[in-house]
């Protein structure tokens, strides 16, 4: 392989200063999500590609996921899992080196999985890995030049050099959220495990309670520890859904009446505040396959919420439509509405929405785990609302096919 060299002495300079300003920005952000879009981005504009990936190996399964995407991928680059063997990540992960594949059929014969990972025709790849500590955590990949031509040895070593960079900051950002979740965590069990502890010492200590004084306590402590048990799973299908490791039972949904029971399983929530629960669907809707169950606990978390932060005598309406390509399904209330610069907070864990002022109550894990499930069935979870006019959520589900 012959690399060439293109680039003139000003371009150089561009990028190098492109990439102090980069690193920068790497270690000045925590925010795992936020930092793997920053590497694409990055990779993408820099080396002037048709997309950029970053594959990260998970520590405890060692399998090798997908987890962040920027070009021809489009938005549709939910975690995937992608074959150690035969694929050229695979290859970067077991050697911790660097590749060029210039001409995929010619020189990409021995990677059988080649084309199992873009959803593009990819004539050319450039990967690097991604190290912490000389340890391989993950690969760092780029498709395509958009312009003709091959990898040129500055690309090569810009790759090298942000895959460097980005290997330390994205285990920092994976060392920090472990910590700051599971402070969150301890910090959110706290309350219940207090009162579960305070109520039951009560209890024996008082061996001639008064019985209805008694049955007053083992109910607060059984709401305590459900509420604990319902937490500490929802943390564990989070953290499930984030890694890719939570299976999928995928068949034939009916969307309609999975909508009408988990509508039922709020009536009565629903009735103790008067409000209004409505359903519309027409009746020619096509199929769709997915988990009925994690489904409906995603629309249960909408519904919850539209009942939860609604008025009292207010109304919850639930849509479902359908083109030619995707089904939709809305849950809009006339509840008290979402401030603008909490519209793109709310989907992240332990957020919790302001409400006269003061954080609502709950571990904001509900809706983070929504969004994940529809992720999870390659459809997208988004919301629009006005203070003081309601909100509206609507997930899109692609139909079976």
């Amino acid at each position: 392989m012959q690399l060439k060299e293109v680039l003139s002495p000003e371009s150089q300079v561009a990028r190098l200063e492109k990439m102090l300003e980069v690193s920068r920005k790497l270690h000045a952000t925590l925010e795992l999500a936020a930092l793997l879009e920053l590497v694409v981005e990055t990779a993408f504009e820099i080396i002037e590609v048709e997309a950029a990936a970053v594959l990260l190996l998970n520590d405890k399964s060692g399998d090798l996921w997908l987890e962040a995407a920027k070009g021809a991928w489009g938005k549709e680059a939910t975690p995937t899992l992608v074959p150690l063997e035969g694929s050229i990540a695979g290859w970067i992960i077991r050697s911790g080196e660097f590749l060029v594949v210039d001409s995929l059929p010619e020189d990409g014969h021995r990677f059988s999985e080649i084309d199992k990972l873009p959803p593009f025709a990819a004539h050319s790849i450039l990967g690097a890995p991604l190290k912490f500590n000389e340890k391989t955590i993950g690969v760092l990949e780029v498709f395509n030049k958009r312009v003709e031509g091959s990898f040129t040895s500055d690309d090569i070593h810009l790759l090298n050099t942000l895959a460097g960079q980005a290997g330390v900051a994205i285990e920092n950002a994976r060392m920090f959220e472990q910590g700051d979740e599971v402070a969150k965590l301890v910090q959110e069990l706290s309350s219940p495990v207090t009162s579960i502890v305070d109520f039951s010492r009560l209890m024996l200590a008082d061996s001639e309670m008064n019985p209805d004084h008694w049955r007053t306590g083992l109910e607060s402590v059984n709401r305590k520890a459900v509420y604990l048990a319902q937490t500490v799973g929802n943390f564990l299908d989070l953290t499930r859904l984030e890694s890719g490791r939570l299976e999928l039972n995928r068949q034939v949904v009916n969307l309609p009446a999975l909508a009408q029971e988990t509508i039922a399983q709020v009536q009565p929530r629903a009735l103790e505040k008067n409000i209004a629960l409505s359903f519309h669907a027409p009746d020619d809707l096509p199929e769709i396959k997915g988990d009925a169950e994690r489904l409906g606990q995603a629309l249960n978390c909408l519904l919850e919420n539209a009942v939860q932060y609604n008025r009292p005598g207010g109304a919850v309406a639930v849509t479902i439509s359908a083109n030619e390509v995707r089904v939709q399904v809305a849950v809009a209330d006339t509840g008290l509405g979402i401030a603008p610069h909490e519209l793109e907070l709310i989907f992240n864990k332990f957020y919790r929405v302001e409400k006269n002022g003061a954080k609502t109550g709950g571990a904001g894990l509900g809706l983070a785990i929504a969004k994940r499930i529809i992720q999870a069935h390659g459809g997208d979870l988004w919301v629009e609302s006005e203070l003081g006019e309601g909100s509206r959520f609507t997930f899109s589900l692609p139909l079976a096919g």
